[in-house]
């Protein structure tokens, strides 16, 4: 069974195919990031019905974290490192402490998706190198991939989820890499790649051009 961990806000104690779950960040009463959490879930389970999920859950309620919420979360999954490591987040500033618990889970076999902005300055941990960094691109249907090897996004995909309605952008566009990752999963990171990149549809940054007068 391929488990997927899933970085972000509290899945529901019942949700199927929940493996284990820990907080990290103090609830704040906040309902954001539980709607944030259940969408990502059901977009990569919308790809991967198969998955287990591993919930570690470092936004309080609110769509807010930090690097020692983070790191003490991939601490965490280190101890039992999954197959894909699903980060929801974008952080402003690069940090050594979370690069190096990113890249202990690459040592021990992890993929690591990350959300990207389209627009703005690179974001972490997407902008590290080997993370399978994902933004929003309009091309894209749900079933869809575009390559794009921008500064801060090497996939692009779509912005929105049948299963999760209310909730669109970069966020998304990972979770559908994730989930495909997930189906396509064949052992290993790199073979994992290769057999997903078949899957792509577009190459090269979207267009767009400006209405003629």
């Amino acid at each position: 069974m391929i488990r997927v961990a899933l970085l972000d806000g509290a899945l529901p104690s019942a949700y199927p195919d929940l493996a284990a779950q820990r907080r990290f960040a103090k609830a704040d009463g906040a309902m954001s990031a539980c709607v944030h959490a259940l969408a990502m879930a059901t977009t990569i389970h919308r790809h991967a019905p198969h998955v287990n999920f591993v919930n570690g859950i470092v936004f309080p309620g609110k769509l807010v974290t930090s690097v020692a919420v983070l790191c003490d979360a991939l601490e965490w999954l280190g101890e039992d490192p999954p197959e894909i490591v699903h980060c929801s987040f974008g952080l402003a500033r690069a940090s050594l402490e979370l690069e190096m618990r990113i890249r202990a889970l690459e040592k021990a076999g992890s993929l690591i998706t990350a959300s990207a902005p389209a627009r703005g300055d690179p974001v972490y941990p997407a902008a590290l190198e080997g993370v399978v960094s994902v933004q929003g691109d309009a091309r894209c249907k749900p079933e869809d991939i575009s390559r794009l090897d921008l500064p801060g996004a090497i996939f692009g995909a779509c912005v929105v989820s049948p299963e999760a309605p209310d909730i669109r952008g970069a966020s998304i566009a990972a979770a559908h890499v994730c989930g495909m990752l997930a189906a396509d999963w064949a052992g290993g990171g790199l073979e994992t790649l290769r057999a997903f990149e078949r899957r792509i549809r577009y190459h090269g940054c979207e267009r767009r051009t400006e209405p003629t007068m």
